[in-house]
C-alpha cells in the first residue's frame, strides 16, 4: 500500500472541521437542553482545565505516533480510523438533527485568576452547542482503547495511564460545565455501538477469509 492510501484517513479531517463549524453559532432557541439532576452535584472547577486541555496532545500525539509506530505494517491505523471518522460521523448528524445545547455555565466565575481566565475566555468562544455526545469524551475514549490494547504497547502501566488519563478528561468537562454528564455517557453509549459493528466487521471478514481459503483448497 502507497504511503498516500496510508494516509487517507487523514482527509476526514477538513471535512469534520467544515461540517462541526458550520453548525456552531446557531440559535438556540429550538434546541434540546441537556442535564442531569447529576449536574448539580457537580461543582464548577476551573482547575480542571489542565485535564481538558491535555486532550489536545492526548488525541493528536497518539494519532502522529500510532501512524510513525504502524506505517509499515498498518494494522492498527485502520481500527483507530474506523472508531473515529464513524463515531465522529455519527456525533456531526445527531447535532445536524436534534441541536442540543446545555445551560450549565456559571454567570458569575466563583474564584479570580489564571485559570479562572483561561476557563472564560474557551467558553467565550466555545458556543455551548453541539453537546451531546461530547466528542471531547468519545474521542477520548478512542484513544485510551486503541492505545491500551496496542500491540506496540508493552507497560502494563502504559495502558491504565492511557484510561486513567481519559478518566480526568471526562470528567474535566463536567466540572468546567462545558458539558452535562449526560453527555459524557452518552459518548460511552457511542463508542460501546461503534465499537461493537467494528468487531462484528472483523469476524465476518474473517468468516469470509476462511470460506475462501477452504474453498480454494477444494481439488
Amino acid at each position: 500500500m502507497t504511503l498516500g492510501k496510508r494516509l487517507l484517513p487523514l482527509l476526514y479531517l477538513p471535512v469534520f472541521l467544515a461540517w462541526y463549524f458550520l453548525l456552531e453559532g446557531r440559535p438556540s432557541e429550538n434546541m434540546i437542553v441537556v442535564a442531569s439532576p447529576l449536574d448539580a452535584l457537580i461543582p464548577f472547577d476551573e482547575r480542571w482545565v489542565i485535564a481538558y486541555f491535555a486532550w489536545f496532545p492526548y488525541l493528536l500525539g497518539f494519532i502522529g505516533w500510532l501512524f510513525v509506530k504502524d506505517a509499515r505494517p498498518y494494522r492498527e491505523i485502520p481500527r483507530l480510523a474506523f472508531l473515529l471518522i464513524v463515531g465522529m460521523t455519527a456525533c456531526l448528524i445527531g447535532y445536524t438533527l436534534w441541536p442540543t445545547t446545555q445551560e450549565l455555565r456559571p454567570a458569575v466565575y466563583p474564584r479570580p485568576g489564571v485559570l479562572t481566565d483561561v476557563v472564560a475566555s474557551l467558553q467565550g468562544f466555545d458556543d455551548p452547542s453541539n453537546v451531546f455526545p461530547s466528542l471531547h469524551v468519545y474521542t477520548s475514549i478512542v484513544v485510551a482503547h486503541c492505545l491500551a490494547t496496542s500491540r506496540y504497547v508493552r507497560r502494563a502501566w502504559v495502558r491504565v495511564a492511557a484510561w486513567a488519563l481519559c478518566a480526568l478528561i471526562a470528567a474535566s468537562t463536567c466540572f468546567l460545565k462545558q458539558h452535562s454528564i449526560l453527555d459524557a455517557f452518552g459518548a460511552a453509549g457511542l463508542f460501546v455501538v461503534v465499537w461493537g459493528a467494528s468487531r462484528a466487521m472483523a469476524a465476518a471478514r474473517g468468516r469470509r477469509r476462511i470460506g475462501t481459503d477452504a474453498a480454494a483448497a477444494r481439488p
